[in-house]
């Protein structure tokens, strides 16, 4: 069985604030709300990438085409530089995709909810998995739920030990939308992973790949702590 899809966690919600008791309801409904919200920024990323435009998006979701762009530029693919081209060749442009975009969107909530100072692999893995890649979810077929993933969720060694526990009340300049230098690096290593396999996107496999590639790294350690081999997932991946 492979991941548990978002329409099922939808469905599993909407089941909790209908049979539950009022404050357990309550908190299902809440909880709804946010996937919801998920939800439909993963269709309009979807949308845009398929490319659909933001009066297309308005008119579905019964808004203006200028309130659709103010809602979900931050969807819009970007353009960014190969990181290394080749001596006296041209610089080409690489697309990173919207539902990309998305799941390091997802990985900043994981973030916040886990109480980190900033996002590492380990919350960008489960941005991935949130994100519901049909490609990520083929792969991943274990049981690899979400919950599970939050639950097992591991740092990234530091010297070969886990770092040590953010202050209570970290400094104003951290906080948990910053982005760990290690999480950066995978960035970085996302973008030579689509330029080594010919891509000229960067997707949620692209960054998947870079997750993986250290076995000290957060994202490789959960999917240990799942009981999931990294090394097979990337190979898997790379048969893509």
């Amino acid at each position: 069985m492979g991941m548990t899809s978002l329409p099922q966690r939808l469905r599993d919600l909407v089941e909790h604030a209908v049979r539950s008791e009022p404050a357990p309801s309550l908190r299902a409904v809440t909880a709804l709300r946010e996937e919801l919200v998920a939800f439909e920024r993963l269709q309009v990323a979807r949308m845009l990438d398929a490319g659909g435009s933001f009066g297309a998006v308005g008119q579905a979701l019964g808004i203006s085409r200028q309130a659709a762009h103010r809602r979900y530029r931050d969807l819009v693919g970007v353009e960014v530089p190969d990181p290394e081209p080749e001596p006296g060749a041209k610089r080409e442009r690489i697309q990173v995709t919207s539902e990309a975009r998305a799941a390091v969107n997802l990985a900043r909530d994981e973030a916040t909810a886990l109480g980190a100072e900033t996002v590492g692999s380990e919350h960008l893995l489960l941005g991935i998995i949130r994100c519901d890649s049909a490609r990520v979810a083929t792969i991943l077929r274990t049981e690899v739920t979400l919950d599970r993933a939050r639950s097992c969720a591991q740092p990234t060694l530091v010297e070969g030990q886990p770092p040590p526990s953010p202050p209570v009340a970290p400094p104003a300049s951290g906080g948990p939308h910053g982005i760990s230098a290690y999480a950066r690096s995978v960035f970085e290593q996302s973008l030579r992973e689509a330029v080594r396999r010919g891509d000229r996107f960067v997707g949620v496999e692209h960054l998947l790949l870079a997750s993986l590639q250290d076995p000290t790294g957060g994202a490789s350690r959960t999917l240990d702590a799942l009981g999931v081999d990294p090394g097979a997932v990337r190979a898997a991946l790379e048969g893509t």
